[in-house]
């Protein structure tokens, strides 16, 4: 509960601030109401086992990998003045069901059985997480506000406003996990001491006035605006300094304070609206009805008159009752340190095998699921010691970089780890990957944590773009450059049975260390030898039929490696380009073979002029577009 109306009139002083800004600090957390908001989520309600337990794990789960360290406080024995809260807490989460049956206990007690059972859980997970915990000596808030006054953590996590009470300095509530941009409000005493003139004794104070845990009701007939003008009236004092004030000078309010007159409200007078109708209103100087006054209007009767000093002379009085019963022990609770200083908190590596079995047997996750929710914990704790230099023995090592990613327009690489001891697949799991797993992690942290891994990385991505660029093909190619390096001789075979026709010869390339590959024509049922692609070759011999051999007889070439223009435009030499179909060469091959095209299928033969023309022409057009 914290004391009532307190986040309202804090408002002014409230910061919304994005989650991320948590990076780097250390919390304390106050369990007990992490594990009452998740037993509240109508979400969660008859589809999830142990809620609580759910919702501790995924919310230690984000804020861990923020970069956020968490130090849960768990309750300890409550006080005796918290026994009406309590006893009305228990009927509500564990009671109230059967409201005809008899109640078997009427004593108000501050036993929190039940609920400890609860926290049990919650501390067994936070064990198999690694993460710490303590028990406060009394109320949990009380612990926090005490590991935060002594600079021991950077803040609290607690809706529980009572931990300003306690001599908290900076709270966080209203987490928002589940948007891009989560938010987080942050309160802090400075400001609210400053803006707001609430010290620490002024808070106390209100809760007395307003209630709180140990005095549910607060004082009678006193309420938020009473409580901020009497604060507005204290002239440098705080709530506790008058309330000893009024102590020692023994306050009593006379009988008519007490009582309120009635007014109409039409015109604002002593009186009411059907008096007035019938008989009119004396300040209005009327003997029917009344005037109606705006509403800012100020009575001049005496009650409207004494009206701050009346309610000063009400809450003093009333205030006079609590003094004479237990208003000094609830200001002794919030004052008074009952926490002993803890210090080395030790965080721990998160345990895969008892994970598993303790998320088996309390929320029945199978155990790949809980694997892959352990193993990223589990590489951001590898990274962050061995970021800080912290020696540790290593339950889960890096492989290599698979690839960057983006993620949270984050840079990040995309890591390859051997697999963790323990860790459990799905079923429908590669097996030749079940060696290894995979995570994504942010590129600056696995920089710090693995440079050898990252300069591995970057090297062998050097080499390979290097590789692939002296594989690629040149593109252009120079028919005169290619010709030069080939050498053409006659072919061994018998020229007087090769036919006339250039169309069907067989084109025989033979490489200088032996591997031959052939030019199929059609019709030729010569089988194909491949070049080996392991080996160079420098140098091509090209053996040709008869008949190209007598067309080619007058072909030559310069010094320079090309066809001289008188040689290249003779129709012998023009019916040899066609023949080889340089165009239609698939030059990036490691195996290629040169066939006409459908059109050449009844290309005439070398004795026809015509043909021969044309053919000149077109190889002529071929090698203009090489």
């Amino acid at each position: 509960m914290g004391v009532y109306d307190l986040w309202s009139i804090l408002g002014p002083v409230r910061e919304s601030v994005p989650l991320y800004s948590l990076t780097g600090m250390t919390l304390a957390v106050d369990l007990s109401l992490w594990v009452c908001e998740a037993q509240h989520v109508q979400a969660m309600m008859g589809k999830v086992t142990k809620p609580h337990l759910r919702n501790l794990f995924f919310r230690v789960s984000s804020l861990t990998l923020m970069g956020v360290k968490l130090v849960f406080v768990l309750e300890g024995e409550a006080p005796k003045l918290k026994a009406e809260t309590m006893s009305k807490r228990t009927d509500m989460r564990f009671g109230g069901f059967d409201k005809s049956a008899p109640k078997k206990q009427t004593t108000k007690t501050t036993n929190r059985g039940r609920f400890n059972a609860v926290l049990r859980e919650c501390a067994e997970m936070l064990d198999c997480l690694g993460v710490p915990w303590v028990t406060a000596a009394g109320e949990a808030e009380a612990m926090c506000a005490f590991l935060d006054a002594q600079g021991l953590v950077d803040g609290c996590i607690t809706n529980d406003g009572d931990t300003f009470l306690y001599g908290a300095q900076t709270v966080y509530r209203n987490f928002n996990m589940n948007t891009k941009d989560p938010q987080v409000d942050c309160y802090r005493t400075s400001r609210m001491e400053t803006e707001l003139q609430l010290a620490r004794e002024t808070l106390v104070g209100l809760a007395i006035l307003l209630g709180c845990d140990y005095i549910p009701k607060g004082i009678p007939g006193v309420g938020k605006e009473q409580a901020l003008k009497l604060i507005q009236t204290l002239k440098g004092q705080t709530l506790l300094q008058r309330f000893s004030q009024w102590r020692e000078e023994g306050v009593v309010a006379p009988e008519w304070v007490l009582k309120k007159v009635p007014h109409c409200h039409l015109c604002r007078h002593p009186g009411s609206a059907k008096a007035h109708e019938r008989s009119g209103c004396v300040l209005c100087d009327s003997k029917h009805f009344c005037e109606p006054q705006d509403y800012d209007y100020q009575c001049p009767c005496q009650w409207h008159c004494c009206e701050q000093t009346r309610q000063a002379s009400s809450t003093d009085a009333r205030c006079q009752f609590l003094y004479g019963h237990f208003a000094f022990q609830i200001i002794n609770e919030f004052l008074v340190d009952k926490d002993k200083p803890v210090h080395n908190f030790k965080w721990r590596k998160p345990n895969m095998l008892l994970m598993q079995n303790f998320a088996y047997n309390k929320m029945e996750w199978p155990k790949h699921y809980t694997s892959e929710k352990v193993l990223v914990l589990m590489t951001y704790n590898e990274l962050m010691n061995r970021k800080h230099g912290r020696a540790t023995s290593s339950l889960i090592k890096p492989l290599r970089i698979w690839k960057p990613r983006v993620r949270n327009a984050i840079a990040s690489f995309e890591i390859i780890w051997s697999k963790p001891d323990h860790y459990v697949f799905s079923e429908d799991h590669p097996e030749d990957s079940q060696d290894e797993v995979r995570t994504v992690e942010e590129e600056a942290l696995f920089r710090l944590a693995y440079p050898h891994v990252v300069e591995r990385y970057l090297k062998e991505k050097a080499e390979n773009k290097t590789k692939s660029k002296k594989d690629k093909p040149s593109d252009h190619c120079d028919v005169s450059d290619l010709l030069a390096k080939m050498s053409l001789h006659s072919s061994t075979a018998d020229n007087n049975t090769q036919q006339p026709s250039a169309a069907a010869a067989a084109l025989t390339i033979t490489p200088s260390n032996n591997s031959v590959l052939v030019l199929e024509g059609p019709g030729s049922e010569s089988p194909k030898k491949h070049l080996d692609p392991g080996k160079d070759h420098p140098r091509l011999e090209v053996r040709l039929g008869a008949q190209i051999q007598e067309v080619m007889s007058p072909l030559s070439f310069t010094s320079s490696g090309k066809i001289p223009e008188a040689v290249a435009s003779s129709p012998s030499v023009s019916m040899v380009m066609d023949a080889l179909h340089l165009s239609d060469i698939d030059w990036e091959s490691q195996s290629f073979t040169s066939s006409p095209p459908p059109q050449a299928a009844g290309a005439c033969t070398a004795t026809d002029p015509k043909s021969l023309q044309t053919t000149n022409d077109s190889v002529e057009e071929r090698i203009t577009k090489l």
